[in-house]
């Protein structure tokens, strides 16, 4: 390829030319040569200067005479054997030769203009044996053994600076011959070798991460990398995720491909350059300073980066222009042979020149004396390239150490300053520093380096949980108190008929069911985080709450369905007029099997899918999580919870089923109302408790609330309904065997008198004031005798018939009569008999009476014989009570409707007149129309 400038007239000049001076040579001018982008930036230098010479001075002025430059380039291919058949065919006629970029493809043309006796400017050469005894050959680039001498000095320099280096190279003259002269240099700076690497086979990544991941075993505080295509090299390193504090490199630093191909990761990248745009200096021939040339450049090209590399071919333009204007031709000697070439490099060898490049002068091996300059990038956005070093020529400080990959990438690719609004940083590790540590959290490293929101984890709140402790406290203190109310009042009557044994097996179970409230709340992070200790006690916590809440649920069941199971079974016996005794030890084997199956339940759920901690993320932000929840779980966890409830809501619907088939017997012997209320109460809470916990089981704070709440409102009522009515009654003094026989027989009195007020009203409307009257009288006297069916349906009473009287021979015996010796006036004097009497459990610990007598014997209609014989007219009790027959010796017959017996037989009753001689309205009616069938009954 021929490259010629016409010269017009131009600028109101006009040159005349007398010839011509033809220069030029080999070049890499394919764009996938190896050296073609170093190569191609020195051709538009040259072409620039060749340009500004041809068309503003006329060219090179010798006397009065002008000569234009003429510019000749040849394509080498990027091969030595191109660049030697280009010398030798193509260059032979040319007067000046110019050398191509490197000192590979610089040494054979070197070796042919020697012996072709032709002068060689060699912009692109720093290899020494490619210009020793070369007398012709000259070169701007500093000599390889010099060319890092300002870079291992400005790294020394440093406070806390580097102690240690490591090279590599490609094995070419230049790269080779550079890094060579690093051991000395590392000497004289008290710097150590740690390794010296040739690169193996082909200059590319994968041959590169081997021996990067080598040098990151040594760690070396420098490496200095000599190789033409740097980009290799970094994306080894990046690979093996290392870097060393400084990398240097004889080539590629402020070149728009190196920053092309690997991007950001120039950043803080050193290079060796002979030349910077910041010099200040100005060239001979053309007066551009080094900025000037480096701005016309930019023009021409387009480009960014203006290297060292087209300003050391602008001034080998230079140096040739001055020489050929400035060399004495006329002292040319052709009698001793000499020549052009021996005139021009004479005066080359023994001036310096001033240039955009800088005042070059040259050693005795043809090559530039001026030093090189370290630079470096400074971690900016646009890739700006500043002198370090030497200080006098620097233009920013030598940044050092040179971050980690991960502290770069967080600088440069991260979100991290923006990503919580506030003012973030990247540490030397690459992590994101939050600025607001309340609210956010780093997370990543170099790349993903960010500030998040911190994880909300949902635990449970700490009010709640100080809440949970309260009440846990509170069961406790509330079990603890009544036990010990228990024992200390064991012997009192009230309590032994609430059979004592119960009541402390209610409280052990009310107890140990409390303690699940503390299991609810335990927490704990990730399972592939948190510690074994932390995630075991979670775990522990999980099954903890089925096991201590399911055994403590059995328990007071077991407690409140014994106690009613065995009143119950007394009453079926007395209902069949049989004697029957229940003892502590078949109630408790109910309990038992209760207890049994609730442990086998939980022992299966828990040997065959136990529940485990689990934490599930909610919500995240790029991957990482901003708000999770924990929670127990297990495979067939709902399963098992599923037949546990379902058991236990089975158990107490059986007992609500029992408290109903019990509702007629007296209070105080059965508690009935006491513990129907009991269960309803923990019915209805479980019931309530199970849709709502599901329905709120995502939200932590709702759910462990419900769970806290429902556990501690099933037993605080528990414990509340059964233990206070009895301690208020104990302070009243409600609490002996006659205030409790008193308060039975009006409970039962009243139900039956309630039964035939309905019935009466039903029959005889206009009667029924003269009934409410009656029994109304009956309470407002307080005592213990209860007036005859008969004698509440006379049409009216005498005045002293309304108050009742307390010496009655009615009334009814006790057994406690046999131990008092005397009664005060306003109690009920009870017989010596056993017939009729109330619960023996007034005496023992176990329940032995037929409740179901008492209630029959209170329908018998009939008078006793005394008070036949005495006719006696004042109100009669309904009945006496006798453990083998009734007074008259005969068995008592009864109709009854539903199972409760409401009138006696016709003939009994007629038997039986009012003592106002008239007989009741009743008895004349047909009983069997009122749906009453008769039945019948013997007491005992």
């Amino acid at each position: 390829v021929s490259i010629q400038r016409s010269i017009e007239e131009e600028h109101g000049i006009y040159c005349n030319f007398t010839g011509s001076i033809s220069i030029g040579g080999p070049s890499s001018l394919e764009q996938d040569g190896d050296f073609f982008d170093i190569g191609s930036q020195q051709l538009v230098a040259v072409r620039l200067l060749v340009d500004y010479i041809n068309r503003y001075q006329c060219g090179i002025t010798s006397g009065d005479q002008n000569y234009k430059l003429q510019l000749l380039t040849y394509d080498d291919q990027s091969s030595t054997n191109w660049t030697t058949t280009i010398a030798n065919q193509y260059l032979q006629t040319m007067d000046i030769w110019l050398g191509g970029y490197s000192s590979t493809l610089t040494s054979p043309l070197a070796e042919a203009s020697v012996d072709a006796n032709k002068l060689l400017l060699a912009p692109g050469a720093a290899s020494t044996p490619v210009f020793r005894d070369r007398d012709s050959v000259f070169g701007t680039f500093p000599p390889t053994a010099k060319y890092l001498a300002k870079a291992i000095e400005g790294l020394a320099n440093l406070d806390d600076g580097p102690k240690t280096l490591a090279t590599l190279w490609e094995d070419l003259s230049f790269t080779r011959g550079v890094c060579a002269a690093a051991p000395d240099l590392a000497e004289q700076n008290g710097m150590k070798i740690t390794s010296q690497q040739v690169l193996p086979g082909e200059n590319n990544v994968e041959d590169l991460v081997p021996l990067a991941q080598k040098l990151a075993e040594e760690d070396p505080d420098v490496v200095i990398s000599c190789v033409y295509d740097c980009a290799p090299w970094m994306k080894a390193m990046r690979n093996v995720s290392w870097s060393p504090k400084a990398q240097v490199f004889t080539v590629c630093v402020g070149l728009q491909s190196f920053l092309e191909k690997v991007g950001s990761d120039t950043d803080y990248v050193m290079g060796v350059t002979p030349w910077d745009a910041s010099l200040n200096i100005s060239d001979a021939v053309t007066g551009w300073s080094a900025e000037d040339f480096a701005k016309k450049f930019r023009e021409e090209t387009a480009r960014e980066d203006v290297t060292y590399h087209p300003a050391s071919a602008a001034a080998v333009i230079s140096i040739l222009a001055q020489t050929l204007e400035n060399a004495e031709i006329s002292t040319l000697d052709t009698n001793n042979n000499e020549t052009f070439t021996d005139v021009w490099s004479d005066y080359i060898r023994n001036n310096s020149f001033r240039t955009m490049y800088g005042q070059i002068s040259f050693d005795e091996n043809g090559q530039s004396l001026a030093p090189s300059l370290l630079i470096q990038y400074d971690g900016s956005s646009t890739g700006t390239v500043r002198t370090v070093y030497p200080n006098e020529t620097s233009s920013g400080p030598i940044l050092y150490p040179m971050p980690s990959w991960d502290r770069r990438d967080c600088l440069k690719l991260s979100d991290c300053e923006i990503s919580s609004g506030g003012i973030n940083f990247c540490d030397e590790d690459g992590y994101c520093v939050c600025a607001d540590t309340d609210f956010y959290e780093p997370v990543g490293k170099g790349t993903t380096a960010q500030c998040v929101p911190a994880e909300d984890f949902n635990y449970i709140l700490e009010g709640l949980k100080v809440m949970s402790y309260i009440e846990v406290g509170l069961l406790l203190l509330f079990c603890g108190l009544a036990l010990f109310w228990t024992l200390y009042h064991r012997k009192n009557t009230l309590v032994r008929v609430s059979q004592p044994i119960f009541l402390q097996i209610l409280i052990l179970g009310s107890a140990i069911s409390s303690l699940s409230i503390l299991a609810v709340g335990i927490e704990a992070g990730y399972r592939e985080e948190d510690s074994a200790t932390a995630i075991a006690l979670a775990d522990a916590g999980c099954m903890g709450f089925p096991w201590l809440w399911g055994l403590g649920f059995a328990i007071t069941y077991s407690a409140l369905f014994a106690k009613v199971w065995r009143v119950k079974r007394l009453y079926r016996a007395a209902h069949r007029a049989r004697r029957k005794q229940v003892m502590v030890k078949d109630v408790m084997m109910i309990m038992m099997v209760v207890i049994f199956v609730e442990v086998v339940i939980l022992l299966i759920f828990q040997f065959v899918s136990p529940l485990r901690w689990e934490r599930y993320v909610l919500q995240d932000i790029n991957g990482y999580t901003v708000s999770s929840v924990g929670r127990c779980n297990s495979d067939y966890g709902w399963t098992f919870m599923a037949a546990l409830v379902t058991f236990n809501v089975s158990c107490l619907i059986y007992a609500l089923v029992l408290c109903w088939q019990t509702k007629d017997l007296p209070s105080d012997f059965s508690e009935r109302n006491h513990i129907f209320l009991s269960v309803m109460f923990k019915f209805q809470i479980l019931i309530l408790a199970i849709p709502v916990t599901i329905m709120v089981k995502s939200d932590p704070n709702t759910y462990f609330f419900t769970m806290v709440s429902a556990v501690f409102l099933q037993h605080c009522t528990v414990l509340a309904i059964i233990f206070l009515p009895k301690v208020i009654r104990i302070y009243k003094g409600e609490d002996t065997e006659v205030t409790i026989a008193n308060t039975i027989h009006r409970t039962m009195t009243a139900r039956r008198l309630n039964t035939e007020s309905s019935f009466q009203n039903a029959s005889h409307p206009s009667q029924s004031h003269r009934f409410t009257e009656s029994h109304e009288s009956i309470f407002a006297s307080g005592s213990s005798h209860h007036p005859s069916r008969l004698e509440s349906k006379k049409p009216s009473l005498d005045p002293s018939e309304k108050e009742l009287s307390n010496s009655d021979s009615g009334h009814f015996p006790s057994r406690l009569e046999t131990k008092k010796p005397s009664l005060d006036p306003g109690e009920t004097k009870l017989g010596n008999g056993d017939s009729g009497h109330f619960p023996s459990i007034l005496e023992t610990e176990k329940l032995s009476i037929d409740l179901g007598e008492r209630e029959q014997s209170n329908d018998v209609g009939g008078k006793t014989q005394a008070e036949e014989k005495s006719g006696d007219q004042s109100p009669q009790p309904v009945a006496s009570f006798d453990d083998e027959k009734s007074s008259d010796g005969s068995c008592a017959s009864f109709y009854s409707k539903d199972g409760d017996d409401v009138l006696p037989k016709e003939g009994e009753e007629k038997k039986q007149a009012s003592p106002s001689g008239s007989n009741s309205p009743l008895m004349h009616e047909d009983p069997e129309q009122f749906g009453l069938t008769r039945q019948d009954k013997s007491f005992c």
